[in-house]
């Protein structure tokens, strides 16, 4: 007879054996589900789902190599040339352990400059300057921009993404062509409209009191103006205005055209019943140009004013209005037209009147634009006003120093307000500080006489709207109603804008200009009109609503 104990052990190694077969059964069939589309997600050795894992691997090559020594070619904004031996440089190079080869390209050319180092094969690593949303997809057909996967970006650059989405939730739409990202678009968080300002003294000379509101009470101002020799020389020789007043009257009307001495206004959309449409053939503008013509023909309108207001030199200044030709101006940005400010700074046409006569200096006036029937419209800057911060294409073959470049344009344009400054003005305590009496921010020491981009200050930063514009400029402009106006409702470059926009603008300012002058009667708007869809508007309009309602979707 077999012992009971035996018994009792093959009984239990039986039940043993079963368990084992029974637990690797379960186990290779919970396997098979979760290949064939399990809710769970098995663990990673690192703890993170396979999903987690995958994210991260697809990150991987563009993870900066710790202890790798970065070469990178840096294309800023210049006005003057950084040295190599620039403060700046030295600090960024060693904090992030890179070497930074500047390319001195001079802001001005930037564009020709550009397009001479493309096609000799040599594409800066980082380009601030020059990319902008004209030229974007030019240079995306080309193949010299890299692509930036978004995931990329928020990883890399956490801050900046974070703080830019918050601040306009469609930016990174700004630099997509056919659907993908190639460059982080600068944003401005200071736009504030055009210019509208009067010479005081005329004002009173004319005996006019009250500040011009309407579009009436500027007709009477600028024919005043004309006629009852403000200046008091005796002679017939003052105008209203030149070109730059003309914006505000045709905004008097409901639209902007464009027609103006800068190229950032030159193309202006509106939205009308839904739609965008382009300012320049709307009606409305038939009956602003018939009374531009009634100014002209009286000797209101400056009869040189198809050639501006200034004669050279820097951009911004009105000759015309600070040698006492016309009496109200749009030139330039209202920062070329405060006194000066507790913190020193003075606009460039304020300062010329000054030194003429500090009397007429401080009689200047600021106004509205006028109001008439169709409201109050003058330009202002976008939040998104058109460059693109970019990366050269030649980064794919080294994706992890892109990463790098990145977290140093996180670290220095959005991480912190404490970090932008230093990006921005210097060492603190060194290159710049704290006014006790003002409370704020001057260059201090050597600095004080020195240009503002000197020792590479502002050459490794962007300006992407996420800290406020703050200071007594902003104060100074809100004090004279210089708020936001109207902004342009297109904001890309459009697919035929390289065929068409340049002839359409032309055709534009040949057509105003004619019926201004009177060498073409009033009714030849229409014809305008008709010949601006028939050379391409019609098709830019097409493109532009279909991105319109794919933007606002």
């Amino acid at each position: 007879m077999p012992s009971p104990w035996k018994k009792v052990w093959s009984i239990t190694l039986a039940i043993v054996l079963i368990s084992v077969l029974f637990l690797a059964a379960c186990s290779n069939n919970a396997g098979t589900k979760d290949e064939q589309g399990s809710s769970e997600k098995p663990a990673t050795a690192e703890g993170g789902s396979n999903d987690d894992k995958k994210a991260d691997d697809a990150l991987a090559k563009y993870r900066p190599v710790e202890g790798k020594t970065y070469e990178i070619s840096w294309s800023p904004y210049i006005i003057d040339p950084v040295p190599d031996d620039a403060p700046l440089k030295k600090h960024y190079e060693e904090k992030f352990n890179v070497k930074f080869k500047l390319l001195n390209l001079d802001n001005k050319n930037i564009t020709e400059l550009l397009n001479l180092k493309f096609a000799a094969g040599e594409i800066p690593d980082f380009m601030s300057d020059g990319v902008k949303r004209e030229n974007l997809q030019q240079y995306v057909k080309q193949g010299v921009l890299m692509e930036l996967p978004e995931e990329v970006i928020k990883e890399f650059a956490p801050d900046l993404y974070e703080k830019a989405l918050a601040y306009e939730p469609k930016w990174l739409k700004f630099a997509m062509v056919d659907g993908k990202i190639y460059g982080l678009p600068e944003m401005v968080n200071s736009g504030k409209r055009t210019v509208t300002v009067w010479r005081g003294d005329w004002l009173k000379k004319v005996g006019i009191t009250k500040t011009p509101d309407t579009l009436e009470e500027f007709e009477e101002a600028f024919y005043k103006f004309a006629n009852e020799d403000p200046d008091g020389n005796g002679k017939k020789d003052t105008y209203g205005l030149s070109i730059s007043g003309l914006a505000g009257v045709f905004g008097a009307f409901g639209y902007l055209p464009g027609y103006s001495s800068f190229d950032w206004q030159d193309w202006f959309w509106h939205e009308r019943d839904g739609k965008i449409v382009n300012g320049a053939v709307q009606p409305e503008m038939k009956d602003a140009l018939a009374l531009i013509h009634k100014w002209y023909k009286d000797g209101v309108l400056d009869p040189e004013f198809i050639t501006g207001e200034n004669m050279g030199g820097y951009w911004a200044l009105s000759h015309s209005f600070i040698n006492g030709r016309i009496g109200y101006s749009g030139h330039g940005h209202f920062y070329h037209w405060n006194e000066r400010l507790k913190d020193g700074g003075i606009g460039a046409n304020y300062e010329e009147i000054e030194k003429l006569d500090p009397k007429v200096a401080e009689s200047l006036v600021h106004s509205l634009p006028p109001e008439g029937p169709g409201g109050r419209n003058l330009y202002t800057d976008n939040k998104v006003p058109g460059k693109i911060i970019a990366f050269g294409r030649n980064l794919e073959k080294e994706p992890d120093k892109l990463g790098k470049i990145l977290e140093i344009l996180n670290h220095t344009s959005a991480s912190s307000i404490e970090n932008n400054l230093t990006a921005t003005l210097g060492f603190k305590g060194e290159m710049w500080d704290v006014d006790p009496e003002t409370g704020l921010n001057k260059p201090i020491g050597k600095w004080a006489e020195l240009s503002d981009r000197v020792d590479g200050k502002m050459i490794f930063q962007n300006q992407f709207g996420v800290f406020p514009a703050e200071g007594p400029r902003m104060d100074w402009a809100k004090e004279h109603n210089y708020d936001v106006m109207t902004r342009n409702k297109l904001q890309v470059a459009l697919p035929s804008e390289s065929m068409y926009k340049a002839e359409l603008i032309k055709l534009r300012d040949e057509a105003y200009i004619s019926i201004i002058t009177g060498d073409k009667p009033i009714d030849y708007f229409e014809e305008f009109v008709e010949k601006w869809h028939q050379m391409g508007g019609e098709q830019l309009t097409k493109e532009a609503n279909e991105w319109y309602q794919e933007f606002n979707n």
